[in-house]
């Protein structure tokens, strides 16, 4: 008999169904989009832009998306676009339009997109189909997965538009008078609460050590979700810099820095580091690592690291943090998965995706309290279905991978 890794080895190394590559007329940029398939008459996934996206990683996300669609809903394919391009180009919003623009087509019948890496939902991704004429990005899932015209699509687009864009001012999901929304927040936050259902049956983590990679919308909320719970955040990780404090950050610290962050970077801190110190981050004692940045952040050698600095727990918000040597390969996963217990990606970050689903369906979203606890009942059910699955501890991820492939029909 197959063993799960085995079968997952065959779904990442099956062609998927449908690649788009396109090359820029006016810059050296270049992008992929990946379809893997086209269940239930659609495909959904962000866009993301950096220099180095590759064919391989963008194909890796879209079957990433399929799975995770199986517990987020809704049950439709999985997709990704990814640009190979420098998102600090002042070029960047041209390279952008002109991308949107190639892709329209998939975008207006059975494409859905939103933000990912380096582009924003509300702030790029919106305007653009608004400016070709796309009344949402969803709507290609509206079309080709529920079938949806006239009212109906008119509503569930209403519906998208006023429940994303809800003010987080005021409510307990904000952070002082930040001019923050429920997009910004929403993925970091089911982060923090499948970390809590996993770890603490969705209550109080006192006293728990976090390290977190990433400080963007995704890394940034998610660790001040799991320190208002109790936790305690001991180093933080970005591209440039580190900030690492045995004692850990308490919510008012993580606020703080939220309030003086720019473009989802650490600002100024007393215990803020270089990149050359990011070894620092990794071996700080802690019992939690939150990825929240880019694909393939976790080599075996940091897996070391983070064991020996008593890590046990890994609670994936990046698409796959795992390093490894090619699609297909797993590796690192199964190293992790021998070590830790490890949350994947198609659970711990499902957020953005279950609002999606949430919204399209027409849910309540008079408050952002009707979506962030739509959203968090979806996460609790899925940790509890993964852990009936396959126990809680070692093995974790295995089982998460198994039920997933089950759910999608694969073999």
């Amino acid at each position: 008999m197959d063993s799960v890794w085995d079968r997952y080895r065959r779904y990442l190394s099956a062609p998927p169904e449908i690649v788009v590559e396109w090359h820029d007329t006016l810059t050296a940029a270049r992008g992929w989009l990946v379809i893997n398939s086209l269940r239930g008459g659609a495909a959904g996934g962000g866009t993301r832009m950096r220099s180095g996206v590759s064919r391989e990683e963008v194909v890796y996300l879209a079957k990433t998306m399929e799975l995770k669609f199986t517990f987020s809903g809704p049950a439709i394919g999985g997709g990704k676009s990814g640009i190979d391009f420098d998102p600090a180009d002042p070029r960047r919003s041209e390279v952008l339009e002109r991308w949107f623009a190639a892709m329209r087509p998939w975008l207006a019948t059975r494409y859905g997109t939103g933000g990912d890496v380096n582009v924003d939902e509300q702030r790029d991704v919106v305007p653009l189909c608004e400016k070709l004429g796309l009344p949402h990005p969803q709507i290609g899932v509206l079309r080709g997965h529920y079938d949806a015209g006239g009212e109906q699509a008119e509503g569930a687009i209403r519906s998208l538009r006023e429940g994303l864009s809800l003010p987080l001012k005021g409510t307990d999901y904000g952070v002082g008078s930040l001019p923050l929304r429920v997009s910004d927040m929403i993925t970091g936050w089911a982060v923090a609460r499948a970390a809590r259902r996993l770890l603490a049956g969705g209550g109080s983590v006192d006293g728990l050590r976090v390290i977190v990679e990433g400080f963007g919308n995704v890394g940034g909320s998610a660790a001040l979700y799991l320190a208002r719970a109790g936790a305690r955040v001991v180093s933080i990780a970005d591209a440039d810099s580190v900030l690492v404090t045995r004692s850990g950050l308490d919510a008012a610290a993580i606020e703080a820095l939220l309030g003086r962050r720019r473009h989802g970077a650490l600002p100024e801190h007393p215990a803020r580091l270089p990149g050359s110190k990011r070894d620092a981050a990794y071996t700080v004692a802690a019992d939690l690592v939150v990825p929240a940045a880019v694909s393939g952040s976790l080599t075996g050698e940091r897996l070391d690291q983070l064991s020996g600095a008593g890590v046990r727990s890994i609670v994936c918000g990046a698409n796959q943090p795992f390093d490894e040597a090619e699609l297909g390969a797993t590796d690192t996963q199964q190293r992790a998965d021998r070590t830790f217990t490890v949350l994947p990606d198609v659970v711990g970050s499902m957020g953005m995706a279950r609002a999606f689903e949430h919204l399209m369906r027409g849910g309540a979203h008079d408050e952002p309290s009707d979506i962030f606890e739509a959203v968090g009942e979806a996460v609790d059910e899925a940790v509890d279905a993964v852990v009936a699955h396959g126990g809680g501890g070692p093995g974790l991820l295995a089982a998460a991978l198994d039920l997933a492939l089950d759910r999608s029909g694969r073999d």
